[in-house]
């Protein structure tokens, strides 16, 4: 008995599979285009605040790009991309507000420095043995407060205190409470700018104590007003000057330890004098 040999059968191949369609993924493309626009607004200071915001987004919703481009099978390029823009502008950005912020810082330095002329002492020179300390080191500290009669100049004006004294009452007959006394502070403001419309003295003193604490016009018992009250209203031109005096109410037993905080204008640094 024979058997006759069947040839093999072989399967016909099937159809191939398609390749994975590609889907969208806008989070990727959001990512990107914030990213993009962090970083190009990161040049400009303080305004580059709302580019740190639009990185910081920018770099969140590129990584969640990313992590979805996997499944969408696209947008891992603009993701990654996304990712590399937003962290650039942060970190640009930071460094642009860093500069500007300590230039502008020099600048109010410069602008708000201010210089102290002590009045002349009578006397040969060199008659002291005592090492006196430099110009720039009076009144920068209460511990060596510049001399009754300095002059204080600022930006725009200079302000010398001529004296302090003290007095009974002011000029509507009102009395310091128990335990204080009210101070006369004689000033006078002299205007250096240039500005053609003239300019009103910004010209501030206040009492510093031994223990620290600030006293101005407008923390005392009452609000004492001087016979010859200091006018920082009047309008003053380049050259003119406005003399007047300021009373403070200060500790009784201890104020002639303390110091004169004066800052000559808007925003000087207060320079120390002493008050006898």
């Amino acid at each position: 008995m024979s058997y006759t040999e069947q040839p093999v059968q072989h399967p016909y191949p099937g159809p191939y599979a398609p390749p994975p369609a590609k889907g969208s993924n806008g989070l990727a493309i959001a990512g990107f285009v914030l990213g993009l626009l962090g970083l190009l607004s990161s040049w400009i200071p303080l305004l580059n605040i709302v580019g740190i915001l639009l990185g910081v987004i920018g770099v969140v919703l590129a990584g969640v790009g990313l992590a979805k481009s996997k499944k969408a099978n696209a947008g891992k390029g603009l993701a990654i991309a996304g990712i590399i823009l937003g962290a650039l502008g942060v970190v640009i950005a930071v460094l642009v507000n860093a500069v500007f912020v300590s230039a502008v810082d020099e600048a109010i330095d410069e602008t708000t420095k201010t210089t102290v002329q002590a009045p002349s002492k009578s006397g040969a020179e060199g008659s002291s043995d005592e090492k006196a300390p430099s110009d720039a080191e009076v009144g920068t500290t209460r511990e060596n407060p510049a001399p009754l009669g300095s002059a204080i100049t600022g930006d725009d004006w200079t302000v010398t205190i001529n004296s302090v004294e003290t007095v009974a009452q002011d000029s509507i007959g009102q009395k310091p409470a128990a335990g204080s006394t009210l101070i006369s502070v004689n000033l006078t403001a002299t205007y250096n700018g240039d500005d053609e419309q003239g300019s009103t003295p910004w010209a501030t003193v206040n009492f510093v104590g031994t223990d620290g604490t600030t006293v101005d016009t407008t923390s005392g018992s009452t609000m004492f007003i001087a016979e010859n009250e200091f006018d920082s209203l009047k309008t003053l031109y380049t050259g003119a000057s406005v003399q007047g005096d300021q009373l403070l109410e200060v500790p009784t037993d201890s104020w002639k330890d303390g110091v004169l905080a004066v800052s000559p204008d808007m925003f000087s640094d207060d320079t120390f004098v002493a008050v006898k």
